[in-house]
């Protein structure tokens, strides 16, 4: 078996199981501004000072932010493939559309291209997709565990039970196989 060649190691990449770094940046960014903002409700509502517990506050947004983006890289994984085989035909009609005129492209310089351009639909729509679903998900487990599961316990023991406990049933839940 050859070497193959740059255009098709560009192909096998787009259609790998990593995430593009513009991809990895929005699943960080967003795991730490969700794993810090309930912060704010441990702090409003359960009266937990900064300076009494900022160790624990700090071990529950890391530990939290780290398996939110983990959820979130895992959900994408699993949303790709199926938004190319929805989203399949309506970007080969965009393609055949766009390039119906042009005579000097040749019908596997077509077909590339709309291979191109459905992962490129699908890595986009599956990014933003999985940020929703984690973050919806994440919350209403959060809030419940929170608010009504582990009222009755010590502050500090809610905010790690809820907070990291929903995010790792977040991340659990996003390592299904279909």
């Amino acid at each position: 078996m050859g070497k193959l060649t740059k255009e098709e190691e560009v192909l096998l990449s787009s259609f790998s199981a990593t995430s593009s770094t513009k991809g990895t940046f929005f699943f960080y960014v967003n795991a730490l501004i969700l794993a810090v903002a309930p912060l704010y409700l441990f702090y409003g509502v359960h009266q937990m000072e900064l300076s009494e517990s900022w160790i624990v506050w700090s071990v529950s947004a890391v530990s939290t932010a780290y398996l939110l983006s983990l959820a979130c890289k895992n959900q994408k994984r699993l949303l790709k493939h199926q938004i190319v085989m929805k989203r399949g035909p309506a970007v080969d009609r965009e393609i055949n559309g766009k390039y119906a005129t042009d005579k000097k492209m040749t019908i596997k310089e077509k077909e590339e291209r709309a291979l191109f351009r459905k992962n490129e639909v699908a890595d986009t729509e599956s990014t933003y997709l999985s940020i929703f679903y984690t973050n919806t998900l994440f919350l209403t487990i959060m809030l419940v565990s929170a608010f009504f599961l582990l009222a009755n316990i010590a502050p500090v023991f809610n905010l790690l039970l809820s907070t990291t406990g929903s995010a790792a049933l977040v991340a659990f839940l996003s390592t299904a196989k279909n």
